[in-house]
């Protein structure tokens, strides 16, 4: 279940590249929540600690190596997994569980992997049979703290960021009743650090013309899964800018007469092209191009490229999960951008709900004729910002809105580009 120790032995080529992407379907159903209603294929690939299980997660933990964009996908995938199996683990597995992963430590003489340790004094104090009987028991509290152990903070970024336990001079305080949490969270910090030392190993293995035959397989399903909604590139966005939600297609229209937004809005923007298709470097491309332009928009944002490049950069890679805790970060819902209250610079949240009536006629007027305008304004004036979104939607698509359902500004642009297709 932790994959510490890599298995051995004979498997023949094609047996390894269908237990390589029997795996990888079902992780992806895994993120889809569709795991046990879809998966049909060879269950017996993904038997935890069984040959096929070890072969499959080693397998892709060296081809993913060769983008840091596709190990990232692959990585959090891995982690649900685990979180899947700990939610129905039974005493007798986390027993063996911790058994298993003493055993695989103790052989890892000369290991440099700092985690190392951790796991090894982790495993060690929940097995003994005090803390394990304390932990398997029926009765035992979601919110237990009666024991606890304590965690250097760089080790589980997942816990720190989501606040759920207390520092003190740099130590996380970890109760008994958050140990599967601790495990998930040092779990992606020991592949981190394990992938760290395998690229050497990695660029070896690609080398070889089968193991290239796979890794392309590999980046054409990431691609198809990563861009399900579209493909915005730095020279098509102006086009696809008219399927934008209003909310974004307000801060394409600043961006692209200021050179400039607001931390926030630049933000909200960069996950939302993100998430319709734009490509890593289509949006650094995208954003040097617009940053390298002089601007005089002093109360927003006086950065430009040429002297904060690298803070640029980082801060895009980040928001793609590719940096500091590579978190799958998401473009706000409908209801938080339009329950926000922004301050007098930001150029984001939602027009239905937050801007006043000379700015929204602008903006609509940048779809709309006049006449158009007025007459939805005098329709959807009292209307509730999702209704209001809807009925626009429904004028730019000509497509009954009966059936739709908008939640995130994602949604509108997927939605609205499958209505075009159809025109």
């Amino acid at each position: 279940m932790f994959y510490i120790q890599p298995p051995k032995g004979l498997m023949t080529l094609p047996t390894l590249e269908d237990v390589v992407f029997t795996r990888w379907k079902y992780l992806n159903l895994i993120q889809e929540k569709k795991s046990s209603i879809t998966f049909n294929d060879k269950f017996e690939y993904l038997l935890e600690g069984s040959p096929h299980d070890c072969v499959g997660h080693f397998t892709l933990r060296l081809l993913t190596l060769k983008s840091s964009e596709l190990f990232t996908y692959w990585m959090n995938k891995e982690v649900l997994l685990l979180r899947n199996r700990l939610s129905v683990v039974q005493p007798r597995q986390v027993f063996r569980l911790f058994r298993t992963m003493l055993r695989h430590l103790k052989r890892r003489i000369g290991s440099i992997n700092p985690v190392d340790n951790i796991l090894y004094s982790i495993c060690s104090f929940y097995i003994t049979t005090k803390m394990f009987k304390h932990i398997t028991s029926g009765y035992h509290d979601e919110i237990c703290q009666k024991y606890h152990h304590r965690v250097n903070f760089e080790f589980i970024p997942e816990m720190i960021e989501t606040r759920s336990v207390i520092l003190n001079k740099g130590l996380a305080t970890i109760y008994c009743s958050q140990w599967k949490e601790l495990f998930q969270s040092l779990f992606k910090t020991f592949i981190m650090f394990e992938s760290k030392y395998q690229k050497q190993i990695a660029r070896q293995l690609f080398t070889d013309p089968r193991f290239q035959y796979i890794s392309k397989k590999l980046q054409q399903g990431l691609h198809s899964q990563v861009n399900k909604v579209g493909k915005i590139t730095t020279l098509n966005i102006d086009n696809e800018v008219s399927n934008f939600p209003l909310c974004m297609q307000h801060m394409h229209f600043q961006l692209r007469l200021k050179h400039r937004l607001s931390h926030y809005a630049r933000f909200y923007y960069t996950l939302f092209l993100k998430e319709c298709g734009m490509s890593l470097e289509e949006s650094l491309l995208y954003w040097r191009n617009e940053y390298s332009k002089p601007h005089n928009c002093k109360a927003l944002c006086n950065h430009d490229w040429q002297t904060d490049a690298k803070k640029f950069i980082y801060s895009i890679r980040h928001m793609y999960g590719l940096e500091g805790g590579r978190k799958d970060y998401k473009t706000p819902s409908c209801k938080d951008m339009y329950e926000q209250f922004p301050g007098a610079a930001y150029e984001g949240g939602c027009p239905f709900s937050n801007f006043d009536m000379e700015s929204l006629q602008s903006l609509l007027s940048q779809s709309m004729t006049k006449n158009k305008v007025n007459e939805f304004l005098v329709t959807n004036l009292n209307e509730e910002p999702k209704i209001a979104c809807l009925n626009y939607f429904k004028i730019q698509s000509t497509t009954e809105t009966k059936n739709i359902n908008i939640t995130r500004p994602v949604q509108y642009y997927q939605k609205m580009t499958e209505a075009n297709e159809f025109i």
